[in-house]
């Protein structure tokens, strides 16, 4: 099943195909978990220049950098929830999950009205997802998620920049963006996610003159290809 939302936030135009579908988020939790994060950033709830050396983070495995970093090596809070970001690190991910707890990120989602989304476990917890603890999310959920770090609502404004930006340095790029029809000026801020036999990809399309965000989600994975061109006929349907 591929699910999708695509919503033209000036316009409001929506597209949805099985948009409330609940499935595995993967990694597109992280957008949530960064949001948290930078909320309590902004509150001075937690002090986001606070070094954790790479000896005291566990390797999760799942694929990351900061596992092969030297042990002495101490990133910032800041510069792991960048890892997570940009390059998916799962180890970077667990620190920061740790470091705003559970609570915060899930009650970040009720204030947005996120009625399928949550984070059950830590990355690549195999043990909590084998007994039902699975971190979950849907098409429509994303969207919401995405449109309010555009507009700013429930999120601090500042704490939206970031996450935003994080989100522009993904070096994952070959779905949300890889069809949509030429543009002048444009900054895709996405996320991927693929585990367990799902494969997702989450988007806000930035043209300055116009701002698209997007979801295609696919349980079991569908390939990069497919999605890419369900993304761009979603963005074509909103515009």
């Amino acid at each position: 099943m591929v699910s999708v939302a695509a919503v033209d936030l000036g316009s409001g135009r929506r597209f949805e195909r099985n948009a409330h579908a609940v499935v595995p988020a993967a990694s597109t939790i992280k957008v949530l978990v960064s949001a948290a994060f930078w909320s309590a950033a902004e509150r001075g709830e937690l002090d986001p220049a606070r070094r954790v050396r790479v000896a005291d983070t566990p390797a999760p495995g799942g694929g990351g950098l900061l596992e092969s970093l030297h042990p002495a090596t101490a990133p910032c809070l800041a510069d792991l929830d960048l890892l997570m970001l940009a390059i998916s690190d799962n180890a970077a991910t667990n620190v920061i999950v740790d470091a705003v707890g559970m609570p915060a990120v899930n009650a970040l989602a009720t204030a947005l009205g996120l009625a399928h989304t949550r984070l059950r476990r830590r990355m690549m917890d195999t043990a909590a997802a084998a007994r039902g603890d699975e971190n979950t999310t849907c098409a429509a959920d994303m969207t919401a998620l995405l449109a309010a770090l555009a507009r700013g609502r429930a999120v601090p404004a500042r704490a939206c920049r970031r996450v935003l930006a994080g989100l522009a340095q993904t070096q994952h790029t070959d779905i949300a963006g890889r069809y949509l029809p030429l543009a002048a000026q444009r900054v895709v801020c996405s996320k991927q996610g693929e585990l367990g036999g799902v494969r997702h990809d989450v988007a806000l399309i930035d043209e300055g003159d116009r701002t698209v965000v997007l979801a295609v989600l696919s349980a079991p994975a569908a390939a990069p290809e497919g999605l890419a061109h369900t993304a761009a006929l979603a963005y074509r349907r909103v515009i």
